[in-house]
């Protein structure tokens, strides 16, 4: 498997979510370009980059359908969005290679909703979560990630549901607002062992990373501080060191 593979390797067993519920449409096509799997092939644009991203890094979904259309029809860019534009300020500070990374999310599907925003679409339709949760361990099974990032609070909590043991720390949703629990190292996820860090969803980064709280750091520079402790053991080559 090379690089380009790996976004259309996931997009062909998506089917392991359907059906969908009523709120929720399926994503027609991905979107040749720099956005979130599986609106987009979830890569950083770099042309001298052939490995297969190492950091796997989730948001909650994609976005709406009216969302969807107009980037399709390149009316509106995702990367001059708050998400984009505060994560890559972020990854920056950090020193996280964004070559390095495979932007994604733990749900499926376009929102058939207004907002973007919130829980998503038929978030208490427990079989639909089910089948999310197995495409996310697809995901991981897949890429084998040495390290995890979650953005928000709901993606964090889908991921603990995927190692309750390890993650126990993160379950209803305290992985953003207990003290010192924001990066969990080494957990598995059966074969595979990552570090996982949960951060503040960039979109609304400025308000809310003020509650982040780790060791002796507080805000910003705690998010930044677990980010770079999680890349001291995170190498390309695809192990812990």
């Amino acid at each position: 498997m090379n690089r380009l593979d790996l976004p259309i390797i996931l997009f062909e067993n998506m089917k392991i979510v359907e059906p969908y519920p009523e709120k929720v449409a399926p994503v027609p096509k991905i979107l040749k370009r720099t956005a979130f799997f599986p609106g987009g092939l979830g890569l950083w644009d770099s042309n001298d980059c052939e490995r297969i991203p190492n950091i796997l890094v989730l948001g909650q979904d994609f976005s709406t359908e009216k969302q969807y259309i107009e980037m399709l029809n390149e009316e509106r860019s995702g990367l001059t969005g708050p998400t984009w534009r505060n994560l890559i300020k972020l990854f920056n500070e950090a020193t996280i290679p964004l070559q390095d990374c495979f932007f994604s999310n733990v749900f499926m599907g376009l929102r058939k909703t207004k907002s973007m925003t919130g829980k998503f679409p038929d978030y208490k339709d427990k079989a639909f979560v089910q089948r999310n949760l197995e495409f996310l361990f697809y995901q991981i099974d897949t890429i084998q990630p040495t390290f995890i990032i979650t953005l928000g609070k709901y993606a964090s909590d889908m991921l603990a549901q995927l190692s309750n043991v390890d993650l126990e720390a993160w379950n209803n949703y305290n992985a953003l607002k207990t003290p010192d629990v924001g990066l969990i190292k080494y957990v598995k996820f059966k074969e595979n062992t990552c570090n996982c860090v949960a951060l503040e969803h960039p979109s609304m980064r400025n308000t809310n990373v003020k509650r982040r709280k780790y060791g002796d750091f507080v805000g910003n520079e705690a998010e930044i501080v677990m980010l770079r402790e999680a890349l001291n053991t995170y190498d390309s080559s695809q192990k812990l060191r």
